[in-house]
């Protein structure tokens, strides 16, 4: 671990004991094995797949990880990670890439699996519990986007339960953008809260700061909170299932690609600050958590990051 990520973390615990909150600042050590829900660039449902890591230490600086996903498309072998303090190098051969270190049990990776000729950009984040992972990864090859991958995986100790899963075909779900769940999780009426952990320019703690986004049933969103635009803010949200976009009314202007109404990602421009958050979310399987992380601009200058855990409440 990095000085940098030390400060981050100690500091992040000391809030955590502060306020009686679990940090999300847990090892990614171990086996994990879960389920991913795979979607096409457009947002359609492909098929489940089944992700299986275990990740262990070499030495002080790099770490082993074996994967197998057996799913759309396969992929077996392993990869070393190298920690550079505030960056992770992945050195292959079966991946080779980038990550941030947003804090000790947050990534956020830019990488390339040549097995598969696709790019990828990777959210993970270990849960408050220590145990789940809560994951999104943006598969592509060069610009087009071909996969969306939506993932959770347990942490194993012993024999590992049975995954969790939406039963049906591709074949009747690729036309249902909730993909069997007949509920948009994203987008449901009530309220998503928690704490967003803020980082600076250089990824430096600047601390938590409460964040509020509410959705009403007419498509409404309002969101307070946050450190970088922490003014109420209201917008119009239209959607089609596969894709959402805001109105000319609002004060917050952008859109985003969504997967099974459980993961969204895309730009939206803060007008009356002139930034532009890059936003990706995922929605745990039963509906009550999601990750959620904005890097934020100012023209092509990332000025910040926000990340943290909301809870949902459906009364408001």
């Amino acid at each position: 671990m990095s000085a940098r990520n030390g400060e981050i973390d100690r500091a992040l615990k000391q809030e955590a004991q502060n306020e009686t909150l679990e940090p999300m600042t847990l090892s990614l050590f171990g086996q994990w094995i879960g389920n991913a829900e795979v979607f096409a660039g457009d947002g359609r449902f492909v098929g489940n797949g089944m992700d299986m890591r275990r990740v262990q230490r070499v030495d002080d600086c790099r770490t082993r990880v074996d994967v197998a996903f057996i799913g759309p498309f396969k992929v077996s072998g392993h990869y070393f990670i190298r920690d550079c303090g505030d960056h992770r190098i992945y050195e292959g051969p079966v991946n080779v890439g980038y990550a941030e270190t947003l804090c000790e049990g947050v990534v956020d990776a830019h990488a390339y699996w040549p097995a598969l000729g696709l790019s990828q950009r990777f959210l993970l984040a270990v849960l408050p519990d220590g145990d789940t992972q809560a994951s999104l990864a943006l598969m592509s090859r060069g610009d087009q986007l071909v996969y969306v991958v939506v993932g959770q995986n347990r942490r194993v100790v012993g024999e590992a339960g049975l995954p969790e899963l939406v039963c049906g075909t591709s074949l009747d779900l690729a036309d249902d953008p909730t993909a069997g769940r007949s509920v948009m999780l994203l987008h449901r009426r009530g309220v998503w809260q928690g704490e967003l952990v803020t980082l600076d320019a250089q990824r430096r703690l600047i601390g938590r700061v409460a964040y509020c986004e509410s959705f009403s049933a007419d498509g409404r969103v309002a969101m307070t909170g946050g450190y970088f635009d922490p003014a109420h803010r209201e917008f119009c949200l239209k959607t089609n299932g596969w894709q959402a976009w805001t109105m000319p009314d609002g004060e917050v202007a952008g859109s985003c690609g969504l997967a099974g109404g459980r993961a969204s990602h895309g730009y939206f421009h803060h007008l009356p600050v002139q930034l532009r958050a890059w936003r990706r979310e995922v929605v745990t399987l039963d509906g009550t958590r999601k990750v959620l992380l904005r890097h934020w601009y100012r023209g092509g200058e990332r000025i910040g990051s926000e990340f943290g855990v909301l809870a949902f409440n459906p009364g408001g």
